[in-house]
């Protein structure tokens, strides 16, 4: 089976859009695939905020869940988080640079965007 990287690139605010990746995310380790990480770029990284809107709390709550049930580690930009002034992050992702974001693809068999 595949080893897969996903890069989430839209605002927790679209929450469609992160709801579209994190059901590919969960089909893809039902289909026996391995998730390597998902990476929260650009408007993304407003996934991770510390505190997060009580609108956006059920999705960041439901990404949680399936990082910590599959170990998938949940990767936040740090260079960009900074440039928005987010300098505290949920305790569910980790913040890195895209250094990682290009280790995981290297490492990786299948790279998404979503």
């Amino acid at each position: 089976m595949a080893k897969i990287t996903l890069i989430v690139q839209n605002s927790a605010e679209e929450q469609l859009k992160s709801q579209e990746a994190l059901s590919f995310a969960l089909a893809a380790i039902n289909g026996g695939h391995e998730i390597a990480c998902i990476f929260f770029y650009r408007e993304a990284v407003n996934h991770a905020l510390l505190t997060t809107p009580d609108e956006n709390k059920t999705l960041i709550n439901q990404w949680e869940a399936m990082s910590r049930q599959h170990n998938v580690p949940l990767v936040v930009c740090h260079t960009v988080a900074e440039r928005k002034g987010i300098e505290e992050f949920h305790p569910s992702f980790q913040a890195s640079g895209l250094t990682a974001l290009a280790t995981a693809i290297a490492n990786s068999d299948r790279t998404l965007q979503f």
